[in-house]
């Protein structure tokens, strides 16, 4: 078994875009950006059959899952164990500022909008409250802010990282690597079949299982799975088998994508598709880590795009608000006014990040540096537990 010291991470297994010491990966960026272009455009009214806006938010999921993940890992790694403190105050500080200043601008334009309406408190407090997915599934009369309804998903993020890490501690502390990764698998095999359960014997609404945590989970499940056992930055055996399987790997697991959106049957796509499309993304992000230098790879890392992907969960949280704005306003030409929500929408995540999320990520690297220091402190008469194997 590796003591928790032998773990780090040791050479990049990518082509050289950043430090060898850097958990940086400039493609992910590129797939952030690429997530958010389905969505909007998805919103825009090109969704349905020709833009999958659903994949998009499936592609969000599984790359939080890793990156996530892969950060408690290397925590772990680091220091012999989690510090759950500092995780649950890193992930309010990424995600509840730049929340709230979407709510902040809903409210604005719901008040001083072309179309006045009063702010709707109980899906607004539902909102703020991380409950909203449920509030719109069960609430007989749910009310909300014309385009806040995008907020179910960060509902489902935030219910997944207020257990997983606990189920990480858990884990590290009981179980190998291989036995973590069976455990992950039963429970990404549970939220296939609850599914199932809902769509097949009890013929629930569509929307009960697209919103609903306890069926979505695994999306974001799948993400963590291949951090833990195919993660590029740990040079974990199944990564360096999967690469030499990439030849035939990846044409199946785009077939298999494209077969999940040319299958239109409901009970399929409540039920198969998102374990499908989990499944095949692995590889995808595997070729996207590792080939970095490669078309269409690429494309992924430039500035540009990297630039959008950043922007992103801003981006996410604003678009869909400042769309039905404008759209009260040129409800005659939707090219026209999709085209300045889309600017209006850059304009909004540019401020958010250079005034709200930079200035949290200063506090969030202090918070991380402090708690090192003082974790630093407490080893010295402290052995570490072990690692991951």
């Amino acid at each position: 078994m590796l003591d928790a010291g032998d773990a780090r991470p040791t050479a990049r297994p990518h082509e050289g875009i950043v430090s060898p010491n850097s958990l940086y990966i400039p493609s992910l960026d590129g797939i952030r950006a690429i997530s958010f272009s389905l969505v909007f455009f998805a919103h825009a009214g090109l969704g349905g059959s020709i833009v999958p806006g659903g994949f998009g938010v499936s592609i969000f999921f599984l790359l939080s899952g890793y990156l996530i993940t892969t950060l408690l890992r290397a925590e772990h790694a680091r220091s012999g164990r989690i510090s759950l403190g500092g995780f649950y105050l890193r992930r309010v500080l990424r995600i509840f500022p730049p929340l709230y200043a979407a709510l902040a601008l809903a409210i604005v334009l719901s008040y001083f909008g072309k179309e006045q309406s009063a702010v709707p408190i109980a899906g607004t407090l539902a909102q703020a409250l991380q409950v909203f997915n449920y509030y719109q599934i069960f609430a007989s009369d749910a009310r909300f802010m014309p385009g806040t309804g995008v907020l179910w998903s960060l509902a489902i993020e935030e219910h997944f990282y207020l257990i997983f890490p606990l189920l990480c501690v858990w884990m590290y502390r009981r179980f190998s690597v291989r036995r973590q990764a069976v455990i992950l698998l039963w429970l990404c095999a549970a939220a296939l079949a609850w599914r199932c359960i809902l769509v097949f014997y009890f013929h629930v609404e569509g929307m009960r299982t697209y919103y609903s945590t306890d069926t979505r989970f695994d999306s974001i499940l799948f993400g963590c799975l291949f951090a833990v056992i195919a993660n590029p930055i740990f040079h974990d055996p199944l990564h360096s088998w999967l690469l030499r399987c990439m030849k035939w790997l990846l044409p199946l697991c785009v077939a298999v994508l494209v077969g999940t959106f040319l299958l239109r049957d409901e009970r399929f796509r409540e039920t198969f598709r998102y374990t499908l499309q989990g499944l095949a993304l692995i590889p995808l992000f595997i070729a996207a880590i590792h080939y970095q230098k490669s078309w269409p790879v690429i494309f992924l890392n430039l500035p540009f795009m990297r630039f959008l992907g950043v922007l992103s969960y801003a981006m996410y949280l604003g678009h869909s608000i400042i769309m039905e704005s404008i759209k009260s306003v040129w409800p005659f030409d939707p090219v026209l006014a999709n085209s300045v929500a889309l600017a209006c929408t850059l304009g909004f995540a540019t401020l958010v990040h250079y005034w709200i999320e930079r200035p949290c990520a200063n506090i969030r690297k202090r918070v991380s540096r402090l708690l090192m220091e003082g974790r630093g402190r407490s080893t010295k008469t402290c052995p570490p537990r072990v690692g991951f194997q």
